[in-house]
């Protein structure tokens, strides 16, 4: 599918700030008409040929800048497209992106390259996910995850199923049509698509641990007001990120910064203090915090030291007692009066627990290598090809659910046809999966994660 009578849109597709180069990228059937007008080199230029020249306007030379002008479809959008690339300072590419403009190209929207990628037939939609994923990756664990799909491994692998069902479809439709020539063993149609559901399976197989590790594992504190819950998340990035004060109730929203911890990825997320309330405004942030709690791929229970536990405290632990935790006490450089024997009664005797300092220091690497150590399996279990997004997760999910009513259907006399009609629905899901079938609403989701010049 190409884009009809499409812009020629462009925009910077380096990060903002200072370096030793940006880039300006520009695509659509005017780029090289646009590009050539800005630069001085006038001999003739061949397609993925660097070209050292100058960018002109009407006052003079701007800046010595190489240019590599590709031909479609041999390009990234699968259009003529040029890239500039220029001294790395946000005022020159500026001002080489503003001449662009002026000449005709309009100003990109989030993820319009790859778009037009998909668009044009360069991509699949599992592709243009792990493209994002590679731009947002957390870690180099999430990094190798994505890469594997951006080789196409996922798209390999759904392509073969396809196949397969079609097949499979093809079969049954010719009984359909010529019930006295053809016959049909359920049998064989069976074993058929219980090979199939064990692809999927395999392909589904520890899917939430490589979601978690692509986006970054979420790792949430929790605890009472004024236990030091700030004051532990400025401690683990090494920042003064969320406020610390006195003052009870302080964080009334979540506090979502990433962490890097022996090379994974995560999400640190710092909760208003559970406890019971009736001000209005404390209760909400509360009712996110246990949100947040529920949620959390692991939980960093924490105390105050200097209080015993109290019913609060209790509260917190039934609800983490079955989820993946660490108990932290926190404030150890003063005293230490938190009963252990109250929190095994709830937790059980193989409970984790970590004593630090916060304010001074103390504790945080042994915090830091248990919490890499309490995700060990999940980082682990991420080496498997397969999904790796939520999107792609749901939908092999009621692709699997379609087959597994093909199955029940096949075993019941005269519902061969029901039959039929679920593998028709799971192979809409597969075209859903890679973007043969999808919606302006769907695209629009997926683009709207991707920065400007991607």
């Amino acid at each position: 599918m190409k884009i009809p009578n499409s812009d020629t849109i462009a925009a910077i597709s380096t990060p903002p700030g200072y370096g030793g180069v940006a880039m300006i990228r520009v695509s659509g059937s005017s780029s090289w008409k646009i590009c050539r007008s800005l630069i001085t080199h006038n001999k003739e230029v061949k397609p993925r040929q660097v070209i050292h020249t100058w960018i002109v306007d009407e006052k003079g030379k701007i800046d010595e800048v190489n240019v590599i002008f590709y031909k479609a479809p041999v390009s990234y959008t699968g259009e003529d497209m040029v890239e500039i690339t220029c001294h790395g300072g946000p005022v020159v590419s500026r001002l080489i992106l503003e001449l662009v403009l002026s000449k005709g190209a309009k100003l990109a929207e989030r993820g319009e390259f790859t778009k037009r990628a998909f668009l044009n037939g360069k991509l699949d939609l599992t592709r243009v996910e792990a493209i994002n994923q590679i731009i947002r990756a957390s870690s180099e664990k999430a990094v190798r995850i994505a890469s594997r799909n951006l080789s196409g491994k996922l798209h390999s692998t759904i392509a073969g199923i396809r196949d397969r069902l079609l097949k499979l479809l093809a079969g049954m439709e010719v009984s359909f049509d010529y019930p006295d020539d053809a016959y049909t063993n359920e049998e064989l149609l069976l074993n058929s698509l219980n090979g199939i559901v064990a692809d999927l399976a395999a392909i589904l197989q520890n899917a939430k641990s490589r979601i978690a590790v692509s986006k970054g594992i979420k790792l949430v504190i929790v605890g009472k007001p004024n236990v030091g819950k700030s004051s532990l998340l400025n401690a683990l990035v090494g920042e003064e990120l969320a406020i610390v004060t006195d003052i009870p109730g302080t964080t009334r929203d979540l506090i979502t910064v990433p962490l890097n911890i022996e090379g994974v990825g995560f999400l640190l997320v710092d909760t208003a203090g559970i406890r019971a309330s009736s001000e209005k405004i404390e209760s909400i942030g509360i009712e996110r915090a246990i949100r947040a709690a529920e949620e959390a791929d692991l939980i960093l229970f924490t105390l105050d030291a200097t209080i015993a536990v109290d019913d609060d405290d209790l509260r917190i632990l039934e609800l983490i007692k079955h989820k993946r935790y660490l108990v932290v006490v926190n404030k150890i450089d003063t005293t230490d009066v938190v009963d252990r024997q109250k929190i095994t009664e709830v937790l059980g005797k193989d409970a984790q627990i970590v004593t630090v300092s916060a304010l001074e220091g103390s504790g945080l690497e042994v915090l830091k290598r248990k919490i890499a150590r309490s995700v060990k399996d999940v980082v682990e279990s991420s080496n498997e090809d397969g999904v790796f997004t939520e999107r792609q997760y749901e939908t092999l999910l009621r692709c699997q659910a379609h087959l597994n009513s093909a199955k029940k259907n096949i075993l019941q006399p005269g519902f061969l046809d029901a039959a039929s009609q679920d593998i028709r629905e799971a192979l809409k899901e597969i075209d859903y999966l890679v973007g043969a079938n999808f919606s302006s609403e769907l695209l629009d989701v997926i683009f709207s994660e991707f920065c400007v010049g991607k």
